[in-house]
This record gives C-alpha cells, structure tokens and sequence, in this order.
C-alpha cells in the first residue's frame, strides 16, 4: 500500500513518517508542504491514502482534494479538532490529532481495507547509539539519544533538553518518549519529569538537577527530588 504525506510541518512530517515505518504493509512514496506541490505529487503517485494536514501555510489542505482528479483514501491530521465534521463530510477514512500518536495512527490504517491489523508494528526502543531529529530556527539539529539529558511534559507536547544547555519543544508526548527511549538510561521522576540518570550530576537541596556536560539545569519538585537519589 503506498502513501503520501502532506504536511507544511516538518517535524510533523518526520513524526508520522517514522510511525509509518513500522507497518510492513505500508511504503510513504512522498511528501509535500504546499498546495500544488501536494497536489503534482498525489497526481504523479496515485497514493492509497493521503496523510492530509488541514493548514498548509495560508492554504487550506482540502483545496488538494477540490484540485486533484484521482481520488485516495484521505486520513486527516490537525491540530484543531473543529474541523472534524468536514473531514466526515469528505468521507475521510479517520481524523488525527496532532501529535500524532501511534494509537490513534493504528486505529486508522486498521480503517483502511487493504491493510491487515496484524501489520503495524510499534516501534521499537531507540538505542542510545540512535539520533532524534529537532526543529531549530536553522534547520533541522541532529542529536544522539545519549546527549539527551531530561525531558519534561508541556501540555501534549515536550521540552527536551540536551547536552550543550539547548532545549527544544517537541511534538512527542511525555508518554511516548517513555515508551520509545531506552530504560536503562531514560526513567521518570515523576508525571512531568525524565530524565537520563547516567548524566545527572547531583541535584541540589531545592530541586535543581546538575547536569554533566552542560550549563543546563531541571528543577523538579520533592516527589521528583526522593526518587531521583534513591536511583543514584
């Protein structure tokens, strides 16, 4: 089955193009952040189904359809729920959520007729060796899963701090970072908090986490601050 991505986010489009890898049943044979680049690519690939982000920039993503004379199955990912009724009025196979997570992204290839559910796969956990890819004002920065250092939830996105001081919002959830990165490393203080113990440094008597190799700090509450030392 082969399938295209259109999405004016980058980092959106890395997310579900690595949630994709792990059905076999499944090929992305492009992607597109424009309109008519959308529109070329699902006339050129005649995809499946189509991933199809609401907004592309000033445009709405619902003009490819209007544009295009063949017609895919279209699974519809946003960030605003209120547009859910013109995705049934499309007759959209299901409405996604952003960030994407695999549950609601298995929910959907399982809408789809030519895909077994026994075909998707989570993905596996990240080896430390492995890189995670972030969105900064200069492109793209590509940081090993050992040089992360703490992760804390904002809301359903993430803030990732890594080694160096910098921090980068995410659109992974705490949840499924615990789920992806490695547990010998990786573990949770708390709700809000995890962090890589093999580079905490020490914590202090208020809460603030020390960290090797970097300037940058976490300050975390007392149910946080008991579990990290009876960890160390």
């Amino acid at each position: 089955m082969r399938a295209v991505i259109i999405d004016d986010n980058e980092i959106d489009r890395l997310n579900l193009s690595v949630l994709l890898q792990g059905c076999t049943g499944l090929s992305v044979v492009g992607e597109a952040s424009a309109l008519e680049s959308a529109v070329t690519l699902v006339e050129k690939e005649k995809p499946d189904v189509v991933f199809l982000d609401i907004h592309l920039g000033r445009q709405k993503g619902f003009g490819v359809l209007d544009k295009i004379s063949y017609k895919p199955q279209v699974v519809i990912t946003t960030s605003h729920p209120h547009y859910a009724v013109k995705g049934f009025e499309i007759d959209a196979v299901d409405y996604l959520l952003k960030p994407v997570m695999e549950s609601g992204l298995a929910r959907a290839l399982h809408r789809l007729p030519q895909l077994a559910p026994a075909l998707l796969q989570l993905p596996a956990r990240l080896d430390p060796l492995d890189v995670q890819m972030f969105k900064s004002p200069d492109g793209l920065d590509v940081i090993p899963v050992s040089h992360i250092l703490a992760i804390t939830g904002e809301r359903i996105y993430s803030r990732v701090l890594v080694q160096g001081g910098r921090d980068y919002l995410h659109n992974r959830s705490l949840r499924e970072w615990k789920e992806l990165l490695p547990e010998k490393h990786f573990q949770s203080l708390d709700r809000s908090t995890l962090v890589n113990i093999h580079e905490v440094k020490n914590i202090s008597s208020d809460g603030v986490i020390l960290f090797r190799n970097s300037k940058g700090v976490v300050t975390v509450g007392e149910t946080a601050m008991k579990a990290l030392r009876e960890m160390l």
